[in-house]
């Protein structure tokens, strides 16, 4: 039995950086929806940040990928 990976089982980067898109904008959207004190805004905004950096890098590892 071999130890290595199926190459089916692999998953791009640019799934992966597109789930972390993904996941950052959700954990955006629920910061906003709490309280709307001002550090949940601040971490809102700093998750909407980080889920567009991730989109980014998922387009760009689309892009290289073809």
């Amino acid at each position: 039995m071999s130890s290595e990976p199926e190459e089916s089982a692999t998953i791009s980067p640019a799934v992966r950086w597109g789930l972390g898109a993904v996941l950052f904008s959700l954990l955006a959207v629920s910061m906003v929806s709490a309280k709307g004190e001002w550090w949940t805004i601040a971490g809102a905004i700093a998750c909407g940040t980080t889920a567009c950096l991730f989109a980014a890098r998922a387009i760009l590892a689309a892009r290289q990928s073809r």
